[in-house]
């Protein structure tokens, strides 16, 4: 419709499929900046209070926890697939990043830190993490894909030392 990209197959099937490759295995990597950044705003104090709460009431997560959000939320968080309608030149990638972001969810409420398959297969859950943001609300905003939570030092690994940095960080922001 000449408003979102979409490349022509037929005017290069190399570049075509060279970026459709390389936009699906970047997926999981645009969700998770994407998450830590959409994660970081619904905690700015009015965000929070009137919309982001709601999930928080979850202190013990499950994988139903994981989509339990406000509608303002949800707005939020599927709004990945805006940076997919921007560079994509396919709709299979926008659906691979709307998927991605659908399960993920359920993955890091699961209550298990890992998925093993077999001896060699192991998909990490993130679950000690993202429960420990749930717990204590102030850490952990992103996903293990991209440690923006490190680089931002908002990481947390449930050990004490990390509860001290974390109130520490949390008595100078509010002075």
């Amino acid at each position: 419709n000449g408003y979102l990209g979409f490349m022509d197959f037929t005017a290069s099937p190399v570049l075509f499929w060279g970026w459709f490759a390389l936009l699906i295995l970047l997926a999981p990597v645009i969700h998770s900046i994407h998450f830590y950044l959409g994660h970081r705003l619904l905690h700015v104090p009015v965000l929070y209070k009137r919309v982001h709460a709601l999930h928080h009431k979850n202190v013990e997560i499950g994988p139903w926890s994981g989509l339990a959000m406000h509608p303002v939320e949800h707005i939020v968080y599927f709004s990945t697939v805006i940076v997919q309608w921007l560079l994509a030149l396919h709709p299979v990638n926008a659906l691979f990043q709307i998927h991605l972001a659908a399960f993920y969810p359920a993955l890091s409420h699961s209550g298990f830190e890992k998925l093993q398959m077999g001896s060699k297969l192991n998909i990490d859950g993130g679950n000690h993490f993202h429960y420990l943001h749930h717990k204590y609300f102030e850490c952990n905003y992103g996903g293990s894909l991209a440690p923006l939570d490190k680089v931002f030092n908002t990481y947390h690994d449930g050990t004490e030392e990390a509860d001290v940095a974390m109130r520490e960080r949390m008595r100078i922001r509010r002075g």
